[in-house]
């Protein structure tokens, strides 16, 4: 086996809404369905420029036992933050300023990358890396 990359990531959420919004707003991806609705689960992908779906979004329903132990907002223990690699940093600044949204700068030592961390909804941590740029 060979693993090339990471095929998407999956946050649990009171709030699809909101969460849906923030990546949208912020990182520009763009909302669909996911297949989970056919079966009666609320989620929804957020897809990157090319289409692929990098974000899955579960809403956690309250009356049901599915994801039970887990609670959206609390501590992830072991997983820490999210990275996407990213182009544009200061027009990301400019939009992240305009949006009042709380953030943190870190220029990597050796110049190579910048980055920005924040926190989405459902308190994940964020990393915007923009390698070069």
């Amino acid at each position: 086996m060979l693993v090339s990359g990471i095929d998407h990531i999956n946050i649990l959420t009171h709030d699809l809404e909101a969460t849906a919004a923030f990546y949208e707003r912020v990182l520009g991806l763009t909302r669909s369905e996911n297949l989970g609705v056919a079966a009666g689960f609320r989620g929804a992908w957020m897809r990157d420029g090319s289409g692929a779906a990098i974000v899955h979004l579960v809403w956690k329903d309250p009356a049901s036992e599915r994801y039970d132990g887990y609670m959206p907002g609390q501590s992830t223990n072991g997983v820490h933050h999210v990275a996407f690699r990213c182009r544009g940093f200061e027009a990301a600044r400019e939009k992240l300023d305009a949006m009042e949204l709380l953030y943190r700068v870190n220029d990597v030592a050796n110049g190579s990358i910048r980055q920005i961390f924040l926190v989405d909804p459902n308190a994940v941590n964020v990393e915007l890396n923009f390698a070069n740029d």
